[in-house]
């Protein structure tokens, strides 16, 4: 399908070790597609670590200044931050949204590279032998 909208995605369990819920494609999409996981305006506020509750960092994505981009609700999450991790990401972040990278199959995980998001490579995702995310 050429097209995503708001009834493209569901939540569900992820098979991804450790990833717990995660978004799923509820129909074909095409290669190139920009995919509807998000409102137009940014779903993300910048917070010092000391302002965060320890349990939701998980949800956040720390910045290069040692600030954390998180969701401005954590009782109320868009799609976007449910994608989960991949190293063979079937879609990507780009300055207008997030697209697939590729065929993505009905029933299939969108997936993103999360090192994306980090410049250093001591920032670079990690995962412990149990397959959850190392956070330090």
């Amino acid at each position: 399908m050429n097209k995503t909208h708001a009834q493209s995605f569901k939540l569900k369990p992820s098979a991804i070790p450790g990833a717990g819920v995660g978004v799923f494609a509820l129909h074909d999409i095409d290669p190139g597609v920009w995919l509807a996981l998000k409102p137009g305006h940014k779903v993300g506020i910048t917070l010092q670590k000391a302002d965060v509750a320890e349990e939701l960092l998980v949800y956040c994505i720390r910045n290069e200044d040692g600030t954390y981009n998180c969701p401005p609700d954590f009782n109320h999450m868009h799609l976007v931050w449910y994608l989960n991790h991949s190293d063979t990401p079937n879609a990507e972040k780009r300055a207008d949204g997030y697209y697939a990278l590729r065929e993505i199959q009905r029933g299939e995980e969108i997936v993103i590279d999360y090192n994306i998001f980090h410049t250093s490579g001591e920032d670079k995702v990690r995962y412990d032998a149990s397959g959850k995310r190392d956070r330090s």
